[in-house]
């Protein structure tokens, strides 16, 4: 250790910090060597067994005991660690992620990454089992401690020399929605960071991992509704494990292609005035293709698809359930061909084991008997339904984008409905672009091409576009069933209670974000409460923020 925290350039660094502080030398290096201690970790053999046999235990308590992987997205995989550090970038939806990719990674023979957690995950007996399997615990909010971050630049670097792997979420946090939400910069800025400072080459892997139902849902939406969250302890975390043993069904793990950083990105950026630098603003891009890339990648569940649908509806039978689902597989199989969990299996059965797990974890319930019997949404339950079918919509939202653009064209005014159409799938693009992660213009174009094409049987409908009112009104009439309420309301109700919420501002006082979040979600209950809007998800804080980016982004802020 004495060797690393010697090393001249790091020196160097400190020697900075001191002279822009004002501190000694000697008062950072003692600061640069306790967040040393901090972050210090290494993969011990005989410790990562035991943590790789306790994440097997826990993830078969509650899942199937095999993990459905892509055998071609392994072996390329194992080619690529030979040669380089790898960085997996995951989406966050549970605490066992990390657990899903260890194993999976462990049972093909490759190295197990170091992980980076918070800080408030190193209790009691986690912390020091953390350190001797790979994980580093890093604090969270250190803008202001050049040598924190100076030091895990450092720590890094000397990883990646070591041709280490990391693993980490994206987002954060888990999200609350059931969609990947805004990424954060921090991880991914240190390691670039530690790349270009060891002369180390990092392949960035994005990584996916979807479950048929997840345990920490029940308590997230009650979050989500005001609970106040519990914090993490060693009788926390032996209760999650305890919890696991109720059935939740597979795991399905996907692994993209390397993303490189000086690519060409397909994926949009939607706040570059919000970076003021344009090193800030490059790694916020990257982030965004990450995003971008672990969304293309992610696989669709049964259980999801049935959420959606439900969602649409007050009640369905099994055989009704059945035919829409095989609508929504059908269309996603139609250009993402390997994006169905359940492929391959008969309808009949992915859906009668989707809908027993739902109705297990009290999702849904049962009216009825025999072939009769329909299902319902639990009310109690129906924030869960709509975070399981938020699981789904990257594959729908381009569906719900050509319902609102049809039904605008068939009410226009305008010679050019062609255009008219385009202009408006474009205009509910802006709208929609912090709640989506687009591909750039001309892929999308081709996209929605490719789904109108799909609606569409007799592909026809550029030249139908010409009577745009007979055509719309017969063709959403042949659709079985829309998308865009189900997809979209949230989002506009949402940003009907921001927009209420920024007329209601008093413009003598300084715009404060947190405040005005806090109004907006009062506003948000009296504007439920009054009947105004409908969904109470639209009244949560993912959803109000991104109201609040658009606000921003549109310079609506007085």
């Amino acid at each position: 250790m004495d060797q690393l925290l010697n090393d001249p350039k790091f020196q160097k660094t400190l020697s900075e910090i001191a002279e822009k502080s004002g501190e000694t030398l000697e008062a950072i290096n003692e600061k640069a060597i306790e967040y040393w201690n901090e972050l210090y970790t290494v993969h011990q053999p005989f410790a990562n067994i035991m943590a790789m046999q306790m994440a097997q235990y826990t993830l078969e308590r509650g899942y199937d005991k095999t993990i459905d992987v892509n055998p071609a997205q392994i072996k390329a995989l194992t080619k690529l660690a030979r040669r380089h550090s790898i960085a997996f970038v995951m989406k966050h939806k549970t605490y066992i992620d990390m657990f899903v990719l260890g194993v999976v990674l462990a049972r093909h023979g490759l190295p197990i990454p170091y992980t980076f957690a918070g800080i408030n995950m190193a209790f009691l007996g986690l912390g020091q089992f953390g350190r001797r399997t790979g994980a580093i615990f890093i604090r969270r909010g250190t803008a202001d401690d050049p040598t924190y971050r100076a030091t895990l630049k450092h720590f890094i670097a000397h990883k990646v020399k070591q041709k280490g792997h990391f693993m980490w979420a994206i987002e954060g946090t888990r999200s609350r929605t059931g969609k990947l939400v805004w990424p954060k910069m921090g991880i991914l800025k240190y390691i670039k960071e530690a790349e270009e400072y060891s002369k180390n080459e990092v392949k960035y892997v994005p990584v996916s991992v979807v479950y048929d139902l997840i345990p920490d849902v029940k308590d997230m939406t009650a979050e989500f509704q005001g609970r106040v969250k519990a914090p993490e302890s060693l009788s926390w975390f032996l209760n999650y494990i305890r919890q696991m043993g109720e059935g939740y069904g597979k795991i399905s793990l996907r692994i993209g292609e390397p993303i490189k950083r000086d690519e060409r990105h397909s994926s949009l950026i939607h706040q570059g005035k919000d970076y003021k630098e344009k090193d800030e603003f490059s790694i916020s891009q990257f982030a965004l293709e990450l995003v971008h890339n672990i969304n293309q990648i992610t696989p669709v569940t049964t259980a999801s698809l049935i959420c959606v649908t439900l969602l649409s509806h007050y009640s369905l039978t099994k055989k009704q359930i059945e035919g829409y689902v095989y609508l929504f597989m059908q269309f996603i199989e139609s250009y993402k061909p390997d994006a169905l969990v359940d492929r391959g299996i008969p309808i009949n059965e992915s859906v009668q084991t989707a809908l027993n797990l739902l109705v297990k974890g009290q999702l849904l319930r049962r009216h009825g008997e025999g072939v009769k019997t329909k299902y319902v949404i639990s009310t109690a339950n129906y924030l869960q339904v709509a975070y399981y079918a938020n699981m789904c919509v990257h594959h729908l939202y381009h569906l719900a984008f050509i319902e609102l653009a049809l039904m605008k064209t068939a009410n226009a005014k305008s010679e050019d409905s062609t255009l008219t159409f385009w202009e408006e799938i474009m205009n509910v693009r802006n709208l929609f672009k912090f709640e989506f992660f687009y591909s750039r213009k001309p892929e999308f174009t081709e996209e929605i091409e490719s789904n109108m094409n799909f609606m569409d049987s007799n592909s026809r409908w550029q030249e139908r576009l010409s009577n745009p009112k007979k055509y719309v009104s017969d063709f959403l009439k042949k659709q079985r069933i829309l998308v865009a309420p189900v997809v979209l309301s949230t989002y506009l109700e949402a940003y009907q209670v921001v927009a209420y919420g920024l007329k209601n501002w008093d413009s003598n006082f300084a715009f404060d974000n947190k405040k005005f979040l806090e109004d907006c979600l009062f506003l948000g209950e009296e504007m439920q409460w009054q009947g105004r809007i409908q969904r109470m998800e639209s009244v949560s804080k993912p959803y109000l923020q991104n109201g609040i980016r658009l606000i921003r982004n549109l310079d609506l802020i007085p």
